[in-house]
């Protein structure tokens, strides 16, 4: 009798072995479950808020998708949105996925020199900081949620504001043109300003003592700065040509009539003719400027042209500086 007990007892005890056995497992596996999720939502709102940062920076060079000049040849950023830069994350190749959002961190933070990236850290003189750097390296390298898609969902969004910014910009530069009774020919403009600038020979003098100082190396500061004082003269009496051909505020009329007359006849000649040549070159540059973001719009490439202008010394950048950047930000990510 007592072998039967001893027997069940054992047969308890085996059982409740196998039950936390399984129950540890099971509870390990939901565990485990819920990190992994919790973890991939950490990412997908990192990678999303990404998205909204690309579209206001980064886009113009890398195209609203992020496939840069694979995508188009316009564009001077090379392409992000790529399956090289998720292979790690996909695979879970921890290892390589450091090291490739290491350097995604550090081009983005220093830029690249002798290429269009600028640094983009506050601490380089950029506008981000180094959460909003991180999460698009986030992006760059998880394509977490499918942000690239959110990224070109504000990328249109802005692109369409812009267009409609730049209709009513057209609207009112065509107004303007049509209320001075002048007309868009650039050609005739310059001509005429260049006719009667020729009768005004203190700027003709002006200009000639800035000529001279430039080849002689001697007094060019206070040349430039003489020029300067009397071509602001002209600013305001431009302003007052303009104001008095299309405007329909009597008073404010009546005082760039006061300033207008104020005036020799040949500086008004000459501010007549500039005002002309401003008011056409304005209505111009708003009908090409909305023609051009119409037509990338359509093509879809992003409506801001790429940057030109080249990086230089920024974060003391050698490939020296990169493997040591490099190295001392292993297991930052």
């Amino acid at each position: 009798m007592s072998g039967q007990n001893t027997e069940k007892q054992i047969l308890a005890m085996v059982l409740l072995l196998v039950l936390s056995v399984a129950s540890l497992g099971a509870y390990t596996w939901f565990d485990n479950g819920r990190r992994t999720e919790a973890r991939s939502e950490i990412l997908t709102k990192d990678a999303e808020r990404a998205s909204w940062t690309f579209a206001n920076n980064c886009r113009e060079c890398h195209g609203n998708d992020g496939r840069g000049s694979e995508s188009d040849a316009s564009l001077v950023g090379p392409a992000l949105n790529t399956p090289n830069n998720t292979y790690a994350f996909l695979t879970d190749n921890q290892g390589q996925l450091e090291a490739l959002q290491n350097e995604f961190r550090y081009t983005i933070t220093c830029g690249r020199n002798g290429t269009p990236m600028p640094p983009w850290s506050i601490d380089q003189g950029g506008s981000l900081d180094g959460f909003k750097i991180d999460n698009l390296v986030t992006l760059i390298t998880t394509n977490a949620g499918n942000s690239w898609e959110k990224a070109v969902e504000h990328a249109v969004h802005l692109d369409e504001v812009t267009i409609e910014n730049l209709h009513t910009a057209l609207e009112a530069a065509e107004a303007t043109l049509k209320a001075s009774g002048w007309f868009a020919d650039l050609d005739a403009a310059r001509g005429a300003v260049a006719r009667t600038e020729a009768a005004d020979t203190d700027l003709n003098d002006l200009r000639e003592a800035v000529a001279a100082a430039e080849e002689s190396g001697e007094g060019l500061q206070e040349a430039q700065d003489a020029l300067t004082a009397y071509e602001k003269d002209y600013t305001a009496l431009v302003l007052a040509a303009v104001t008095m051909r299309t405007s329909d505020d009597s008073a404010a009329v009546a005082d760039a009539q006061a300033t207008f007359m104020g005036a020799s006849d040949v500086q008004q000649d000459v501010a007549m003719n500039r005002a002309w040549l401003k008011v056409a070159a304005d209505f111009l540059t708003a009908e090409d400027n909305l023609v051009t973001a119409e037509e990338r719009f359509a093509a879809g490439l992003p409506v801001p042209t790429p940057a030109t202008q080249v990086t230089s010394n920024t974060c003391g950048q050698t490939s020296a500086e990169l493997d040591d950047w490099l190295s001392t930000h292993t297991g930052s990510s």
